[in-house]
């Protein structure tokens, strides 16, 4: 709850006013635990608090002062990230696709080209979650890619993640391994700032590499997939369970793709089942419907993927399943 008493947040701008604030490092360390709390909190918190906070800098930033402007500008423009891909993952398509707008915008004034084509390339990751068109998706990666001007960072490795995902869906398999190839000599390139970083939503590890292979080798139906599958699965720390339920949806895919369907399915219910719904992401429930996706056309299991995908329903709708 972030506040008992109606008002109590406008007050204390006020307050902090008087008093000579607000603090920019002080905000600099909110918006760092932001990023945390998307990986680790029910994601309808991250956005409560998210919007009062950035609302209330909203509020702020015209009486900060000119000496620290930029610093605000990208105070501003990393909160308006957060909450456009927050949004995103919590199934919010129109208000993620309006917030992606704002935060390009946002980057833009803060005059960052890395992180405006960050803004692009994560856009583009939730834009296939989402069933937005291929050619808006590959537009983003290109738009993103162009801004890096072949510089290694999170903004590249992330877009060419999601063009070889776009790829892959489009019959291109020999684009989406090269866009994978890519993305490993990109990914060797970032600083251990950014790859070291496991426990945010700013960082980029190895462990979001291995999965944008696993999730591609899986739509492709590569013999290498399981192995890639396994890889991922392994690299992920204790506690992130919604990121390692994808990887095993993957394996259930594979399994279902495999002539496996009745009990690739049932892995999946079961998958989709160990996450509690405040922690339930657009991302599980996207690759769950892949599962399902990729049973083989006209096999007998049609009443099995029929309730299946109801149950889906059903969970998406925060309904008691």
């Amino acid at each position: 709850m972030s506040s008992l008493i109606p008002g109590l947040e406008q007050l204390r701008t006020i307050v902090d006013q008087r008093l000579g604030g607000p603090d920019l490092d002080m905000w600099e360390e909110i918006t760092w635990e932001h990023a945390h709390g998307i990986v680790s909190r029910p994601l309808a918190e991250v956005i409560r608090d998210l919007s009062v906070d950035l609302l209330t800098l909203q509020q702020t930033l015209p009486s900060l002062p000119s000496q620290e402007a930029v610093g605000w500008a990208r105070v501003n423009a990393r909160l308006t990230f957060l909450l456009a891909y927050t949004l995103g993952s919590a199934g919010d398509r129109r208000g993620s696709r309006h917030w992606w707008g704002s935060a390009r915008r946002a980057a833009t004034q803060a005059g960052d080209p890395e992180f405006i084509a960050a803004a692009y390339a994560f856009e583009a990751i939730q834009a296939l979650y989402e069933h937005r068109p291929l050619n808006v998706v590959l537009s983003r990666t290109k738009t993103a890619l162009d801004l890096t001007a072949d510089r290694p960072g999170r903004a590249a490795v992330t877009a060419l993640g999601s063009r070889a995902h776009a790829l892959a869906l489009m019959g291109d398999h020999a684009g989406a391994y090269a866009n994978l190839a890519e993305q490993v000599k990109v990914f060797a390139m970032l600083p251990d700032s950014v790859t070291g970083n496991t426990m945010s939503a700013e960082g980029w590890s190895e462990s979001r590499l291995l999965h944008a292979r696993s999730l591609v080798l899986t739509l492709i139906g590569a013999p290498s997939a399981p192995a890639a599958q396994r890889e991922a699965l392994d690299s992920y720390p204790a506690g992130r369970n919604r990121q390692a339920a994808q990887i095993r949806l993957h394996q259930a895919a594979s399994a279902v793709r495999e002539g496996d369907v009745t009990d690739g399915l049932n892995c999946a219910i079961t998958i989709v089942k160990s996450i509690e719904p405040s922690r339930m992401t657009q991302f599980v429930l996207h690759v769950a419907h892949g599962v399902a996706d990729a049973a083989p056309a006209g096999h007998k299991a049609q009443r099995a993927i029929t309730e299946y995908r109801e149950y889906l329903a059903l969970t998406a709708a925060g309904k008691d399943t």
